[in-house]
């Protein structure tokens, strides 16, 4: 299967940030800044869609985590692998690493849920993944790692 990259001359654009909504606001950004070491960018209030919004920034990138009053859980958006990837949508949040095993074990000193740990993709990377202080699904890996792809 071949899939066309489109008309080069529509529009540019960049990836600005990825958003996901959190049930407390300021542990997220207590979590973002322990684990993986982002700094808090700002805080504001979106009225219009009655939210807290925190932007943490890691290495070439921005996250806006939303908290509203209102705001519920769909156990099958963090259902345990491989049931995630049934509901259609986003289904996780993915790091690249140079090195696995460092990543891992800091996730293991911050006491960080590991769903998997240094598990062999078979094309060549290996993956950690774990979940946030809400239970959102994060992959991280590393290329090249596998003895096995």
């Amino acid at each position: 299967m071949t899939i066309a990259m489109g008309n080069s001359d529509r529009f540019s654009f960049t990836l600005h940030n990825i958003t996901t909504t959190v049930s407390d606001i300021y542990a997220s950004v207590d979590w973002w800044q322990r684990v993986f070491g982002l700094e808090l960018l700002a805080t504001s209030r979106f009225d219009a869609i009655n939210a807290d919004v925190a932007f943490p920034q890691g290495p070439g990138f921005k996250l806006e985590l939303l908290r509203t009053p209102d705001g519920f859980r769909l156990p099958e958006l963090t259902a345990d692998p491989p049931a995630h990837i049934g509901p259609t949508g986003t289904k996780a949040l993915v790091f690249r690493v140079d090195d696995l095993a460092a990543a891992t074990q800091s996730f293991r000193d911050h006491g960080v849920a590991l769903v998997w740990s240094e598990q062999d993709l078979g094309d060549g990377g290996v993956s950690t993944a774990i979940r946030d202080n809400d239970g959102n699904f994060i992959n991280v890996f590393q290329e090249d790692a596998s003895s096995v792809g």
